[in-house]
């Protein structure tokens, strides 16, 4: 009897670990160098992820993403969760091989291959191991009075940057996906705080497309353009921030600071309403890339947020090509959204911003950079801090500088994490950080405390004549 009991209980016990162990083979977790887990398909882009986020639930391509602030556990087969874990957010997939990469890295096949390369995987291991941490890239140095205050370091490389973002960046260079053929001569020294302004004054001028510029010469875009350019309606302003969408920016108590400026500018999503106390209310200009106006993921057509100041948008275009050529093949075809938004909202202010100031401003970039940088456009955040000099006499930039209270998740608004979003992956956004740093004309304190940085408006700047 006791014999058909014990054999009972170890059947019942080998039938329990059957179900419970056998699924942990399955359950893989790839922890990357900035305390995030994930294991996607390659299938799934960043894009879909961070639309899944969003969305709360939607399956893609047949995975089935779910958003939860309190379901750190493992569930269902294919299925990827993203969950709150000591305030990190988590993406788990089960059966998936294959790693998916920063959310500004685009879905290319040649990006792809690399990504496993700098990633570290853990099985059977916490998310919460020390043993899986890793140490961030060193873009910030310690200032040489305190020993304890972190500013950026404005002489960053390739070489700050981990494995994985070094490969991303390298072979970005290598595909040229907008066919750069870069002739300058890049500089044997470092400029000045004043003649890199003065560079910026003189060859980026900001434009926005008109109609009578061909091919927008048809009726419906006589109808949909503005009549005045993007200057003459706004005019000059005597101070003006720059908000950046950074989610450093959280518990920064700035909001009524930002309010306090004659003009504020925003980007893309970042809203106001739940974070007013860190960011403000005043929104004076949004720039919006055409991602977010010819997707349905942002709701474009249906959000006020999107009626509020005047709106400026752009989309990349090859290196030389001219206006026809870029309308003919835009990366992301907006211009029907663009007519149906103008038409539902005729006194909204919208303007499309010239691509032109795309690669002049990325020249710059390359010309006072020693390696070669991705050949991808600027970011939006240099292109609104170059459009902001040249509308106002002095622009604060919040957190396009790293503070204090610097994180790898992406925005203040969405919980997702990639170290991609401040160090660049697609944008060269790390030279850009560079040669902010250079022009600034406050002090390092105000970028460790605040993520501040103070520029002079362009008309503020006598140049030498050229």
């Amino acid at each position: 009897m006791k014999t058909k009991h014990l054999f009972c209980f170890f059947g019942f016990f080998a039938m329990f670990c059957m179900l419970w162990f056998q699924p942990l083979k399955e359950k893989k977790l790839v922890k990357n160098s900035y305390a995030e887990v994930r294991k996607i398909p390659d299938s799934v882009s960043q894009h879909d992820i961070q639309t899944a986020l969003r969305r709360n639930v939607k399956k893609v391509d047949g995975s089935t993403f779910e958003y939860t602030e309190v379901q750190p556990f493992w569930e269902g087969d294919n299925e990827i969760y993203a969950g709150e874990h000591s305030r990190e957010v988590v993406l788990r997939e089960i059966n998936g091989t294959k790693l998916s990469t920063g959310p500004d890295i685009q879905d290319q096949s040649l990006i792809k291959e690399a990504l496993p390369n700098g990633r570290q995987e853990a099985e059977k291991k916490s998310p919460n191991d020390p043993k899986l941490a890793v140490k961030p890239a060193k873009v910030l140095q310690a200032d040489q009075n305190t020993n304890t205050r972190s500013i950026w370091n404005e002489d960053s490389s390739s070489m700050n940057l981990v494995p994985r973002l070094r490969t991303v960046k390298n072979n970005y260079v290598a595909m040229n996906k907008y066919i750069v053929n870069f002739t300058g001569r890049k500089h044997s020294r470092k400029l000045s705080r004043e003649e890199l302004i003065c560079e910026l004054k003189q060859r980026v001028p900001v434009k926005t497309i008109q109609f009578g510029e061909d091919p927008f010469t048809t009726s419906d875009w006589q109808k949909s353009l503005p009549s005045k350019s993007l200057m003459e309606e706004l005019g000059q302003f005597r101070t003006c921030a720059v908000v950046s969408s950074a989610a450093s920016i959280l518990h920064s108590k700035l909001g009524n600071e930002i309010n306090g400026h004659d003009a504020v500018l925003r980007f893309n999503a970042a809203p106001t309403s739940g974070f007013e106390f860190d960011v403000g209310t005043k929104t004076t200009i949004r720039i919006i890339n055409s991602q977010v106006i010819s997707t349905g993921d942002y709701q474009f057509h249906a959000k006020s947020l999107y009626r509020t100041g005047v709106l400026l948008t752009w989309d990349p275009a090859p290196y030389a090509a001219n206006l026809s050529e870029w309308f003919k093949n835009p990366d992301y075809n907006f211009f029907e959204d663009y007519k149906k938004y103008r038409e539902n909202n005729p006194e909204q202010p919208f303007h499309i911003l010239h691509p032109s100031i795309q690669w002049k401003l990325w020249n710059i970039v390359q010309e006072n950079t020693a390696e070669n940088i991705q050949p991808n456009p600027p970011s939006s955040g240099l292109m609104g801090i170059v459009l902001m000099m040249t509308l106002c006499d002095q622009t604060d930039v919040y957190e396009f500088l790293p503070s204090q209270r610097q994180t790898d998740r992406c925005h203040y608004y969405e919980m997702f994490h990639d170290q991609a979003c401040t160090m660049g992956a697609y944008h060269p956004l790390m030279f850009e950080k560079n040669l902010v740093k250079r022009m600034n004309h406050g002090t390092d304190e105000e970028i460790h405390m605040y993520g501040k940085v103070t520029l002079p408006g362009f008309r503020t700047v006598l140049c030498p004549s050229t």
